[in-house]
């Protein structure tokens, strides 16, 4: 049993193995005290629910192959040099090895041990307990080296497993037939050395973001309409482009138009470059031929590197202009080849910056602070009430983030608006504004701070009764003190449980013209919590710790640290 808030919220946390349940959910009205009689029954209920299975490790009484393990998220295209890795679970103990048809008959393969498959919402936000059932076992791994003679045009790995008590196997037998020897086939298909390799893609959309891998981390971000990148080889409906000579990068094939055959991305030589100043910025600028794909990155508070692929270095001459007391110095260097290396030494933190191409030139901007950072008068604060259309996180009552995360804002913009700061809302009610839109809004109002007003929910499989509190997320190096400074007031004006600072890959904070922050105020989730937000009591505390954050910040940030 659970009991019910007075609002009419519960919430329960029932452990589950997998498979498909039916829970029946009946409501009783509480007994009136020294009343024997059961409650009546109020209300009944059923919820499906289904937990998909977990990996597991197949018995050893049947040889056979289960399927690939992790395999690619669709056909490959390779070329010579490139490293084939294959891996595939069945029967532990056995002889396993695959075969490419017309390329290689038989390259032996390895059966690795249990590996650690961690959860990321429980690693991240629960107790990152690692489950036996996240251990499986029968999983065997190898590899092949694509040769510079190999040529396919499509083919399907054969997946081959033999009992440890089969003789020497001849590989050019036919496998299926052969007693104590099974096969299946990739569901994926192979391309080795296709002559369509390599071509030239433009960037189409406004901006895209470059990736480590197929759906993984973000290598560069903001790369504008007009970049050109080489592709050389796909995984599913995805370009592998070659960014300088060790590294590489993933694009969605979506956000790209290929250019025709023989059109090669820029190369440009870099011999200058120089630095402007102005009242609220500077920037450096770098002459070059056409667009390339570019990553900077903040290597401490008051260092900026800038990352040019496609670009030789031979700077002769960087010119400055020796009236800006912001900049120290700048220096360059060639790293590998087609990777260009500027960086950037200021004397004072960085309170934002941004990249963009302008007549011919790579322009690197660097954003000053604000005037009189003793005070928040005069300064443009964007505040964003999380979701629109989407209502987010849903409380127990019906009540969903969207109405919460407004109602919370509007408090958080009068208070800034009572300390003097000129307040930008996303939404100043419940119409709709897309996730893309709201950077949009905040660079377009040339603002000096961005806030992002959430309340939170947890992963399935997270225990929502010990995991809970208030919270906040930043995305570059230069917003991290401003979470800091808010989460310190969030805890002291609100008494919630402290449930951290994050790093977060969020869409609104990854911007990188100011200090940004996402502030998860408390967890819509829980009938308490979601009763609190109703609360003027509540929305109040919250306007007054941001604000307080946000001076803090900003005074701390005048100071220097």
């Amino acid at each position: 049993s659970f009991p019910v808030h007075p609002d009419g919220g519960y919430i329960g946390f029932v452990a589950l193995k997998s498979g498909d349940f039916t829970f029946d959910i009946t409501a009783h009205l509480k007994p009136a005290p020294n009343v024997k009689k059961h409650s009546s029954v109020l209300a009944k209920g059923s919820v499906k629910v289904i937990v998909p299975s977990a990996p597991r490790t197949p018995s050893r009484d049947t040889l056979r192959i289960t399927g690939a393990y992790h395999p690619p998220k669709g056909d490959l295209a390779l070329r010579s040099n490139d490293l084939l890795e294959v891996a595939f679970q069945g029967t532990p103990g056995a002889v396993a090895w695959f075969a490419v048809p017309g390329l290689v008959d038989s390259v032996p393969m390895t059966e690795i041990p249990p590996r650690t498959q961690s959860f990321w919402g429980d690693a991240v936000f629960g107790e990152s307990k690692l489950r036996d059932s996240v251990l499986p076992g029968g999983v065997y791994t190898g590899y092949y080296s694509i040769p510079l003679s190999a040529r396919i045009d499509t083919a399907r790995l054969r997946y081959y497993l033999a009992s440890s008590k089969t003789k020497a196997v001849d590989p050019a037998q036919d496998m299926p037939k052969r007693p104590g020897v099974v096969s299946d086939s990739s569901l994926y298909r192979l391309t080795c050395n296709s002559p369509e390799f390599p071509f030239t893609v433009r960037v189409k959309d406004s901006i895209i973001v470059i990736r480590h891998g197929v759906m993984a981390g973000y290598l560069a971000t903001y790369q504008p309409r007009g970049v050109d990148l080489l592709v050389v080889g796909t995984e599913a409906d995805w370009y592998k482009v070659k960014l300088s000579e060790n590294q590489y990068g993933w694009v969605n094939s979506a956000q790209v138009e290929r250019l025709p055959k023989g059109v090669m991305p820029p190369r440009s030589e870099i011999r200058s470059v120089r630095h402007f100043s102005y009242p609220d910025s500077v920037v450096f600028q770098f002459p070059v031929i056409g667009m390339h794909p570019f990553r900077c990155f903040e290597d401490d508070r008051r260092k900026l590197r800038l990352q040019l692929f496609g670009v030789l270095s031979n700077t002769d001459w960087i010119r400055y202009d020796m009236r800006d007391s912001l900049i120290d110095y700048g220096s360059w260097e060639q790293p590998e080849r087609d990777l260009y290396e500027f960086t950037l030494n200021l004397r004072q933190d960085i309170w934002g910056y941004d990249c963009y191409y302008n007549k011919g030139n790579f322009c690197l901007k660097i954003i000053r602070a604000p005037k009189d950072l003793s005070t928040l008068k005069g300064k443009r604060i964007v505040v964003d009430p999380g979701h629109s259309n989407d209502p987010g996180s849903i409380g127990p009552s019906g009540y969903t983030e969207a109405e919460a995360n407004l109602a919370i804002a509007l408090e958080v913009r009068d208070a800034l608006v009572a300390h003097g700061a000129t307040v930008i809302m996303t939404r100043p009610d419940m119409r709709h504004v897309a996730l893309a839109d709201r950077p949009v809004i905040a660079r377009a109002s040339d603002c000096d701070i961005f806030v992002s007003i959430h309340n939170n929910a947890l992963p399935d499989g997270v225990n929502p009764f010990g995991e809970f509190g208030t919270a906040s997320f930043y995305y570059h190096p230069h917003s991290i003190d401003l979470a800091k400074a808010i989460h310190t007031e969030m805890l002291k004006e609100t008494g919630l449980p402290d449930y951290g600072v994050y790093h977060g890959n969020l869409a609104v904070i990854r911007p990188t013209s100011y200090p940004s922050v996402l502030v998860e105020c408390a967890f819509m989730m829980l009938p308490e919590q979601e009763a609190l937000i109703k609360t003027v009591k509540f929305r109040k505390q919250v306007a007054k710790a941001v604000t307080a954050g946000l001076e803090r910040f900003c005074k701390e940030f005048g100071h220097g640290r």
